[in-house]
């Protein structure tokens, strides 16, 4: 009886001991992966940022604020603009930001944030390619 006491002793210790190497790998991890998320999200927020000052002083220097933004879409400058500094504010918030500071995120969260924010760069990116591209076809048109 003694023996299996001690058996199911060990074996609780042995099994507590792997829960908690277990939970501090899994925490590890989940850190590593919000410090790169945090990383992404500042990143994001300061070329957000940038282009949409750039585009913003685009049209200002080229009174453009009602012409179309895009060939085929129907959506102005002006409108462009300020749906996108909207975006800007909702999706680089403070409170954005202290979900990945203070927040306590599991990693499936962490995940799907990180994923969230490869959306945002590719966005960010694929929009002030097209705008550049017009501007340019747009400048042609003016200069000819």
């Amino acid at each position: 009886m003694t023996m299996n006491f001690m058996l199911m002793i060990t074996t609780a210790f042995i099994m507590a001991a792997l829960f908690y190497v277990t939970n501090v790998f899994e925490d590890s991890n989940v850190y590593s992966m919000r410090k790169k998320a945090l990383k992404l999200f500042r990143n994001n927020r300061e070329n957000s940022h940038r282009f949409y000052l750039a585009l913003e002083q685009y049209i200002t220097e080229n009174n453009v604020w009602s012409y179309n933004a895009f060939e085929n879409d129907d959506i102005t400058f002006s409108e462009f603009l300020e749906a996108f500094k909207e975006k800007h504010h909702i999706e680089y918030s403070h409170e954005e930001e202290m979900k990945l500071t203070e927040s306590k995120l599991s990693r499936k969260q962490v995940e799907d944030f990180l994923m969230k924010l490869d959306y945002q760069y590719e966005f960010i990116t694929a929009v002030e390619s097209s705008i550049q591209f017009d501007a340019h076809t747009f400048k042609k048109q003016l200069t000819a």
